[in-house]
């Protein structure tokens, strides 16, 4: 990330190595298995997965102590579902299944594959969220009652406009950060090297300065 290479990424007790290709995670993957065992810690092959990042799936094979760690196309973690090609869609349904289920769970108390774009995808969570408000409020379209009244009846602000504000404000606590933190840097600074062909995905600061 510019002049800064981000080779360790951290989380409670999960760690994530990442480098630019296989030869040079496992070298990574050798150090920091080293560095644990002179903590008298281990690395458990079982529980550790690898995946690479790129539009078409492409191989990597990695060891520690012998043993091949398992390469994963996605997995979850901490509830989301991570894919080696970016791909939010599926994730995002099965949120939305989700909030339906608990949708219709709640109605039953109180009253008795395409592929989607950045916008598209905003426009299915404000839907869903819509449709689990009426139902609560006991209001249908037929009632012709506007989105805004129901979300003012529920107390409930609009859950795209409440992700942006939430963004902004962790978008504000990084500027107070010093130059030297890690999220700083992978916030201003752009990978080295050549994107791949096609359209540019979405980027995490592309809409903080919407509306």
């Amino acid at each position: 990330m510019g002049n800064n290479e981000v080779t360790i990424i951290c989380y409670a007790d999960d760690a994530m190595i990442c480098a630019q290709n296989e030869d040079d995670l496992q070298r990574l993957l050798d150090i920091f298995d080293r560095t644990a065992k002179q903590f008298n810690m281990t690395i458990s092959a079982q529980k550790t997965k690898c995946m690479t990042t790129s539009k078409e799936p492409l191989r990597c094979k990695l060891e520690v102590d012998g043993q091949v760690i398992q390469q994963e196309m996605e997995f979850k973690y901490l509830g989301i579902d991570i894919t080696s090609y970016g791909n939010m869609e599926d994730e995002v349904r099965q949120q939305v299944a989700k909030a339906n289920k608990v949708a219709n769970d709640a109605d039953h108390d109180l009253h008795g594959r395409n592929k989607i774009g950045y916008r598209k995808t905003r426009r299915l969570l404000e839907t869903t969220e819509m449709k689990i408000l009426r139902r609560i409020s006991g209001k249908t379209l037929l009632d012709r009652e506007r989105n805004e009244n129901i979300r003012q009846s529920c107390g409930v602000d609009n859950m795209n406009e409440w992700v942006l504000q939430r963004k902004r404000q962790w978008n504000d606590h990084i500027n107070r950060m010093q130059d030297g933190r890690l999220v700083k840097i992978v916030r201003d600074k752009s990978p080295d090297g050549r994107r791949s062909v096609g359209r540019p995905r979405k980027r995490w600061n592309d809409d903080l300065n919407s509306g």
